[in-house]
């Protein structure tokens, strides 16, 4: 053990190093980062190592030695001892302390988020651009209906089951080797859907682009993570969040454009100027290099694939599972549940598995250490869901009940998005002012309530206006959740754990967006079935007509006006109806929580595991690491 120097000399240079954490984008701070072979710098490391890497044995006995160590433990006295005398402690604990509030974004930042708001507006447009364009595209390949289903599904599956995985792998392979592997994949999907000639072959390429686009989806949020400070880092994720919501509301409209004036496969041509680009700026943009460097091959000797293996292959059939029921098979068959109860237990085994196997687990349990915590997740499953529930049968609701066309439907699907893009800027930058954030959640959940409340009242003869009016509601609600429950997690998770945490909002975000589109299927078409033979239809014609709700639109549309056609739009209206009513004790449940979350600190540090590489070119506070 190297003997720590306790001169008068020292301890002041310790002291101004000590100062310049709190602000490491001081000039001092940056040129000490470049020159990390003081001893004592180093023992410190070693301390750091063995709390992110507590199963390491080997430092786990160099952290023992350390402590043991009578010169380290006076070393670790005199360490706060200068912060302590100018307040600064005391300040940190009362939470009066805000390290970052002097941050400014540098060129490098600037070109990052540009970079990741362009990769996340491609993965937004292709969750739902197919959805307009589904009658065609069956029609084109001679596909059944619950073939036309699995279009959406299959990529939104492996999406949710790949998320965790794809995001702790990059804590150890690297952010941009993980974003080139994961455009990679979805470039190779795109490619398959582009040439396929029958449904098994495009599902195929659907499924490979869902691995590619939920791993590109966490990855954004995680490389935003590395570069801006916490307290700064809202209006940031909002913003980023914002474009998420654009592309959601812009894919249907494109869709229906692209799908009417020409041929489907142009939904999916769109996607290789993207992925190009990425390609293009992402190795010369993203410079984040792990901290704990090592060879390819010791690294992917690092990665936990087993655990990984375990956890897809459970949460794949359990998702399944959820699909199937209500949709390919009845609830009641063992098709539909036994896939849901096999893959609940081999998720709890990859839990188990995970807590006690893997020196580097991808799953860490701890991120759920407290209730505001647990409260967010769940929130965040809540908000997935009722955002692709909105955007899924929205447009279906204008097509059959108004008789929309699916332009149309898109562009009054637009007015969502007139105020959820300006909304959640604001918001971003007023959690970053006020350094709280519950207040969002609460406002969000509230406005979406009522919101869906409002949806209610929708039928045949409502006016537009009024109906636009209700989708503006619906984006200011979004507007307030789509970034604050990504902050709420962040603010809330221990920073040690800040991938992990992450990477589990992003994988709830994508497990409600599968649920919304089974769940509201179910519902659907239940009470649809329902109204139509309280309407005097027989059982066969109301479950054939339930069965196929979105092909019949067409006949009914080509109906003469008269109490039949009459009726069976009502029944519709009534399948709708109950959908909201789902919504709105959802939301109501989501506000109820969302009282129990407390407050956490925005002043935390940021302890990423990735630096911004300091290349000689950069220059300025905002190039060092973030």
């Amino acid at each position: 053990m190297a003997e720590i120097n306790t001169s008068p000399e020292y301890q002041e240079q310790y002291q101004q190093y000590q100062q310049y954490q709190l602000n490491p984008q001081h000039q001092q701070y940056q040129h000490y980062q470049q020159y990390p072979q003081d001893q004592q710098y180093q023992q410190y490391q070693e301390y750091q190592q063995h709390q992110h890497y507590p199963q390491d044995y080997q430092l786990q006995h160099q952290f023992q030695q350390l402590q043991q160590d009578q010169q380290y433990q006076q070393h670790q006295q005199y360490q706060l001892e200068p912060l302590k005398q100018d307040g600064l402690v005391e300040a940190a604990q009362a939470g009066e302390l805000d390290p970052h509030s002097e941050w400014k974004a540098g060129p490098r930042e600037r070109m990052i988020v540009a970079t990741m708001g362009i990769i996340i507006l491609l993965v937004a447009l292709e969750t739902d651009i197919l959805v307009p364009a589904l009658p065609t595209l069956a029609a084109d390949l001679h596909g059944t209906s619950i073939e036309t289903f699995w279009v959406g599904t299959a990529f939104l599956l492996p999406s949710a089951t790949f998320l965790p995985f794809i995001g702790a792998t990059s804590e150890i392979l690297g952010r941009r080797a993980m974003l080139l592997v994961c455009n990679l994949l979805f470039t190779a999907g795109t490619l398959c859907c582009c040439l396929a000639n029958d449904f098994s072959v495009l599902l195929a390429g659907r499924a490979i682009q869902g691995v590619g686009g939920g791993g590109l989806y966490t990855l954004t949020t995680l490389v935003i993570t590395d570069i801006v400070p916490l307290r700064q880092r809202p209006k940031y994720l909002s913003l980023i969040s914002a474009v998420f919501g654009l592309g959601g509301v812009l894919g249907p409209l494109l869709g229906g454009v692209i799908s009417q004036k020409t041929t489907w496969r142009w939904l999916f041509y769109i996607n290789f100027p993207f992925c190009g680009l990425a390609f293009a700026t992402v190795p010369w943009v993203v410079k984040l290099e792990p901290k704990r460097k090592g060879s390819l091959a010791a690294n992917m000797l690092r990665v936990d694939w087993i655990g990984g293996a375990i956890f897809v292959a459970g949460s794949t059939s359990f998702l399944i599972g959820i699909t199937w029921g209500g949709i390919n098979y009845p609830w009641s068959s063992y098709k539909a549940w036994l896939p849901i109860l096999l893959g609940g237990i081999v998720v709890v085994l990859a839990l188990v598995y995970e807590a006690f196997v893997p020196r580097e687990p991808f799953l860490r349990l701890s991120v759920y250490y407290n209730t505001s915590s647990t409260i967010v997740f769940v929130l965040t499953l809540f908000q997935g869901l009722m955002l692709y529930m909105q955007l899924y049968y929205l447009p279906f609701y204008f097509q059959a009940v108004k008789e929309a066309s699916t332009i149309l439907s898109g562009i009054y699907l637009m007015a969502v998005n007139i105020v959820l893009f300006p909304i959640a800027v604001v918001c971003g930058i007023l959690m970053t002012k006020l350094g709280t954030f519950a207040w969002a959640n609460q406002i969000g959940f509230a406005v979406m309530t009522l919101a869906n409340g409002l949806f209610i009242l929708v039928n045949q003869n409502l006016s537009m206006v009024a109906h636009l009016f209700i989708f503006l509601v619906v984006g200011v609600a979004h507007g307030f959740l789509i970034g604050s429950l990504n902050v709420a997690t962040q603010a809330i998770a221990k920073p040690s754990h800040m991938t992990f945490a992450v990477s589990m909002w992003s994988f709830n975000r994508w497990f409600g967006t599968c649920l919304g589109v089974s769940i509201g299927g179910a519902i659907f078409n239940n009470v649809l079935l329902h109204s139509l033979e309280s309407k005097g239809a027989s059982e066969a014609d109301a479950a054939a007509i339930s069965q196929n709700s979105e092909a019949f639109i067409g006949t009914l549309h080509g109906m003469p006006d008269g109490d039949l056609k009459s009726q069976l739009t009502w029944a519709y209206v009534d399948g709708f109806r109950g959908i909201f009513y789902f919504m709105v004790a959802l939301s109501g449940l989501g506000l109820l929580l969302s009282l129990f979350i407390r407050n956490h600190s925005m002043n935390k540090p940021t302890d990423s595991a990735h630096v911004l590489r300091n290349d000689a070119s950069d220059s300025g506070p905002a190039a060092a690491e973030a």
